[in-house]
């Protein structure tokens, strides 16, 4: 139980009596102090104000420092803004956020007149690598929602350069869920060059007396006999096309359960394999690509060819089958309705000649399923999760006298669904809305960022008492606490179940309710999340097998005694002469990579390998040295630079309109891409989580494609270069 809260944070960079006193954020602060620390903590312990104490402790070190705060979101930007302006003693003015949408000149005016600058951290990247400011005078920079640092993404970057320009950097990673491994773990601990983890739960003895209990109930419902028995007639279609696998030996008769991820698996390892063999693979040593398959003995591509196996039937067979699991899932732990909508987009895949999808429909139990549909009643089939949710919500309001509920679903299309079902049950009693992402697609045009934020705001208000969200309600926007969360159904990403769970319990004791219909998908799901919530604690709670930082140098960081104030028209003077500075320093980082890549190479066991294999490289025949090797790519730069005056004289011929989501897909591609590539699977999950799916999710990948930004082969997405 909550105890009052006695006294305040009274420092000089925070407002008098505005911050309350937490013991545990006290001792929190105490070991953030000079370390670079990864700081986990589940939603609703305040990492917010955690990075306000902080901010407050390295401005009284630096007073003539700036801070940085980094946010994934332009929401989340905004959050972070007013959070500054509600509890620092700091001129607001001093106190700026930035967006891709401000302009470069005005940023960089801003950047030097700020004293605390939020920003999504692409804008910070690019401006940074431009040189249009350094990091060197910044005491302190915040990585909130630290479990994005991977890949290519914003946050690697700047942390690397902020330990390498700053004399005395500090580090501050924020986040609920780092991982649901050792590995993801370490990467980012690596990757923030984090030296201190801090870890706390909702047991901790300094944490208990400022949290209410979270009670967890698995609602358990079951499927009724005639969805059953249209999930049976689909699952045997399923075992019918299962047979090519097995009788071909790609796959085990004896399994006890089939997912996407073995046809996935199937897939991918075909890809890896093709291109390995073909050499298009170097960066991987033999080690390092066997520990990459998903079937690793025997391997898919040695049976194929041992039995001289049609490719292009494989992939095919594959993606029938990753279709009729997942026509599965719906079927049995949404709704009939959801079903119906893939069976139609199957039908639409059919009448433009895939064949995997002409397969299906073409099958017998397909069309006893569509003649099903013409004569039954869709009620028969409505799931009964549905009326569990009104049981739950009739006790919620009348037992606990609650009306602000948050039900979370995976679908738009069942957050719509859910939505008519419940204004239908309780009328006017409940004030009923859906909460989805801005993306939008055919029949279903998403939500503006003004529009999220007015639902937000009745929601608030208790204009609103019943919320349905779909993931876009995890993260990054200021929803406020509820009594209850409810899942439609459980998710198999520990992440997204701590983000979600932790929307209640913060002001009186929260219940979180999982459906889940026995016998299906749902089961394993929920196993998942929570077997990767205990690794990820184990991990944590002993974070001495975390191989951590140790080697930052620390000095006092120096500040100018003069003062170079730069007017944005002065900025604006001299455009042209910044831009031709600003393109020569991003070459000469570029040839700083490459160089370090070689040299990197020269150090690794693979070179040994190469080299003791009597393999003759060109630098054993003439000798080069650094400024020969940058006087040839300076060169080489100069070719491409003239063709592409060339390629972008005729583009301005005519100008291409590149659609939002197009863009959306190139920066993903960009931002987690390894080397430049990434699984077509692992693309297609972050696709989901911008709402880009289904067909709106190929047809705007092969305009991408096609526009040359991306290129995409069976289960691999390449990015090729980013749009302007």
């Amino acid at each position: 139980m909550q105890s009052e809260a006695f006294g305040y944070f009274n420092e000089p960079f925070l407002k008098k009596n505005r911050v309350f006193y937490r013991q545990y954020q006290s001792n929190i602060i105490k070991k953030c102090i000079g370390r670079n620390s990864l700081v986990v903590l589940p939603t609703g312990l305040g990492k917010t104000i955690i990075g306000i104490l902080l901010i407050g402790k390295a401005l009284e070190k630096y007073s003539k420092s700036k801070v940085i705060i980094l946010a994934p979101t332009r929401p989340l930007v905004s959050q972070h803004k007013a959070s500054c302006e509600d509890f620092l003693n700091i001129d607001s003015n001093l106190i700026t956020s930035f967006t891709g949408k401000i302009s470069p000149e005005k940023r960089i005016v801003l950047f030097n007149n700020s004293k605390i600058i939020v920003s999504t951290p692409q804008v910070i990247k690019n401006d940074v690598e431009r040189g249009r400011y350094d990091l060197k005078q910044v005491s302190l920079i915040i990585f909130d929602e630290a479990h994005r640092t991977r890949g290519n993404y914003a946050y690697c970057f700047i942390s690397n350069e902020y330990l390498n320009t700053c004399k005395d950097p500090l580090v501050l990673g924020l986040t609920a869920s780092p991982g649901k491994s050792y590995h993801h773990i370490q990467q980012l601990c690596d990757n923030l060059f984090i030296e201190n983890v801090i870890f706390k739960t909702y047991e901790d003895k300094d944490v208990k007396q400022y949290i209410y209990d979270i009670d967890m109930y698995l609602e358990f419902v079951d499927l009724p006999i005639k969805v059953l028995e249209l999930s049976a007639i689909w699952y045997n279609l399923f075992e019918k096309f299962l047979r090519f696998f097995i009788e071909k030996k790609l796959i085990p008769p004896n399994k006890r359960y089939y997912s996407k991820l073995d046809f996935l698996g199937i897939s991918r390892d075909l890809t890896l394999s093709l291109r390995y063999n073909n050499g298009y693979l170097p960066e991987l040593s033999e080690e390092e690509y066997q520990n990459a398959l998903y079937f690793q003995s025997p391997r898919i591509i040695d049976l194929v060819k041992e039995n001289s196996l049609n490719i292009e039937s494989i992939y095919s067979y594959s993606s029938s089958c990753i279709s009729l699991l997942h026509g599965k899932d719906l079927l049995e732990s949404q709704n009939i309705s959801l079903f119906e909508t893939f069976l139609e987009k199957i039908e639409y895949k059919s009448g433009h000649d895939i064949l995997s999808a002409k397969r299906i429909i073409n099958s017998d139990h397909y069309k006893f399923i569509k003649n099903i549909f013409e004569q039954d009643n869709r009620d028969n089939y409505l799931h009964p999760k549905i009326e569990k949710l009104f049981s739950i919500i009739t006790e919620e309001t009348e037992e606990f006298r609650n009306n602000k509920i948050i039900i979370f679903t995976q679908y738009r299309e069942m957050a719509e669904l859910l939505k008519g079902k419940l204004k239908e049950r309780f009328g006017t009693r409940l004030s009923v809305e859906k909460f989805i992402g801005q993306s939008t697609k055919i029949n279903d045009i998403g939500f503006s960022q003004y529009q999220q934020g007015e639902i937000i705001k009745q929601f608030k208000a208790g204009e609103i008492d019943v919320l349905v969200a779909t993931s876009v309600a995890e993260e990054g926007l200021d929803i406020p606490n509820v009594d209850a969360i409810i899942f439609y159904e459980p998710v198999p990403s520990e992440i997204r179940l701590i983000q979600r769970r932790g929307r209640t319990g913060r002001h009186a004791p929260g219940r979180c309710y999982l459906l889940i219909a026995r016998g299906t998908i749902d089961i394993p799901f929920y196993k998942a999340a929570e077997r990767k919530e205990m690794a990820m604690n184990s991990v944590l709670s002993d974070s001495k097998q975390l191989d951590l930082c140790d080697v930052v140098n620390r000095e006092q960081i120096c500040f100018k005694t003069v003062s170079n104030k730069i007017s944005e028209f002065d900025l604006i003077k001299n455009y042209k002469e910044r831009r031709k500075r600003e393109k020569e320093l991003l070459a000469n980082r570029s040839i700083e990579e490459i160089i370090s890549e070689l040299d990197n190479f020269v150090k690794s066991n693979e070179f040994k390998k190469f080299k003791d294999s009597g393999v003759t490289f060109y630098s054993d025949i003439i000798e080069l040295d650094k400024l020969k090797l940058k006087s040839s790519i300076l060169k080489l730069k100069g070719n491409q630079k003239a063709n592409q005056k060339v390629k972008n004289k005729k583009m301005t011929e005519r100008k291409i309109y590149i659609n939002h989501n197009v863009k959306t897909l190139i920066r993903i591609a960009k931002t987690y891409s390894v080397d430049g590539k990434m699984s077509l699977s692992e693309f297609k999950e972050y696709a989901e989580e911008e709402d880009i799916i289904e067909k709106k999710f190929y047809a705007h990948l092969n305009q991408a494609c096609y526009l040359g930004y991306l290129k995409r082969n069976a289960k691999e997405v390449h990015f090729i270069k980013d749009y302007d």
